[in-house]
């Protein structure tokens, strides 16, 4: 309901003001008509607030001080072509774009769809053409939008960054309530991988830290399985963690008993809470799995800290659903737990991962894997992989066009095929199965 309120009234209003400034003027060097000289318009705080990542970046004051212009482009016109070089993010304000890729492959936004809250580029190359379809209006606000930094993540006993849409929403005004009293109850870090961290940190042997991996039985005998799994392939079978430990390494080893000892990290009492809860967990594993294949695949990440980003990714959902759980039922309804988790959870991540004492590319994982735009590492980085593997996922789980375009996203120009294309995004998926089925298994079974 709100996208379409939003689509007949904001979007229509902001091309009625635009279309009052300027008409689109020909070209007289280009036989495309397109308009040559771009100008400084005003937008509405309230439309830029929809738009990815500005409403992420910036709040209302930031977003007054943007300098925002605006172009025309009739049909056939070329809006950019691949390979120049963009200073700008570019959005669809009106009319229909085709974005072509360099293997003939076509994508379609419209403006006032919901693929055109994201840009059409945000690299500092064009990685597709964007060809006009119809008359088109496009705006342009600066790429230094994406060099700022998100809100530094406080203790817990002080204010977090708080969405203007939540402040009305009575459930997350309890929950937040809950949270600055210090009342909340956030997962405790897992008992065994407490111990195994601090033997590590003080230097035991592996004779003394196998004992503590000995100390969970259902931990202990997965170990067992990942070490024989065809993800290693070794040539003979190992029978005790003593030698998985050996074969592992103390880095991987203890990333695998962490991700190990989350699955029973929450119990819950009430139905639609266990069943948010199962299905919190599956969506973390496949995105661990897929981190994982898709570390192997590319050569730049640790496969062992890619698989545990992705089970730590989405960790802040479970302190939301522990606080509706301790509500009576008719105190919340279920869309106000998706939409408090959607808003909140990346912060909420980030600093159970803080108590826990995590290192910091680990930690800023739940709050920047909120971000398609993320983009705080020049090269293909731990939270590349884990979005890229998010994307992966919702893409075959969702339909496309809730998802920005691949194209537009910083990953996209740090891998080296940039030929990928949502159709080859699922292929790859698709041919890694085997793997991630593999991967899968050691969480389910």
């Amino acid at each position: 309901m709100f996208w379409n309120f939003h689509k007949k009234e904001s979007a229509q209003a902001v091309t009625n003001n635009l279309e009052s400034k300027f008409k689109p003027e020909p070209d007289p060097e280009h036989n495309n008509n397109v308009l040559v000289t771009r100008k400084v318009v005003d937008i509405p705080v309230s439309f830029l607030k929809t738009l990815k990542p500005i409403s992420q970046l910036l709040n209302g004051k930031g977003m007054q001080q943007l300098k925002i212009t605006a172009a025309n482009f009739a049909p056939s016109s070329i809006i950019f072509n691949r390979g120049t070089e963009a200073d700008s993010l570019i959005y669809v304000i009106k009319g229909n774009v085709h974005l072509e890729a360099n293997n003939g492959l076509v994508q379609e936004i419209v403006g006032g769809s919901f693929k055109a809250l994201y840009p059409l580029s945000a690299g500092r190359q064009h990685c597709m053409t964007a060809i006009a379809k119809s008359n088109v209006t496009v705006i342009y606000i600066s790429q230094d939008v994406l060099l700022m930094e998100r809100p530094v993540i406080a203790p817990l006993e002080n204010k977090l960054s708080i969405s203007e849409h939540l402040k009305d929403n009575l459930f997350f005004n309890r929950f937040y309530e809950h949270l600055i009293r210090g009342d909340l109850k956030t997962p405790s870090f897992p008992n065994v991988a407490l111990k195994f961290q601090r033997a590590v940190q003080q230097g035991c042997d592996i004779k003394e830290i196998t004992k503590i991996v000995n100390l969970d039985p259902v931990i202990a005998a997965k170990l067992i399985q990942v070490v024989n799994s065809p993800i290693y392939r070794l040539p003979d079978p190992i029978t005790s963690n003593f030698n998985a430990v050996r074969r592992l390494g103390l880095q991987i080893t203890r990333n695998l008993v962490t991700a190990f000892s989350m699955k029973n990290l929450i119990k819950c009492e009430k139905p639609l809470i266990k069943k948010h809860i199962q299905d919190t967990w599956m969506h973390s594993i496949k995105v661990s799995s897929i981190s994982y294949i898709l570390a192997q695949l590319t050569h730049k990440v640790d496969p062992e800290e890619a698989l545990l980003a992705g089970l730590l990714h989405n960790i802040g959902v479970l302190p939301i659903l522990v606080f509706a759980d301790s509500l009576p039922e008719d105190a919340y309804r279920s869309f106000d737990i998706d939409f408090c988790i959607s808003e909140m959870h990346g912060q909420i991540g980030t600093i159970i991962l803080e108590k826990w004492g995590f290192p910091d590319r680990l930690k800023l994982i739940p709050l920047q894997s909120t971000n398609w735009f993320e983009n705080s590492n020049k090269d293909l980085s731990l939270i590349d992989i884990v979005l890229l593997a998010k994307y992966h996922h919702l893409l075959n789980n969702l339909s496309d066009t809730k998802l920005p375009l691949i194209s537009t996203l910083p990953v996209f120009q740090k891998l080296n095929n940039q030929q990928l294309t949502p159709e080859m995004s699922l292929q790859i998926i698709q041919d890694a199965q085997q793997q991630i089925s593999e991967t899968m298994k050691i969480f389910t079974t």
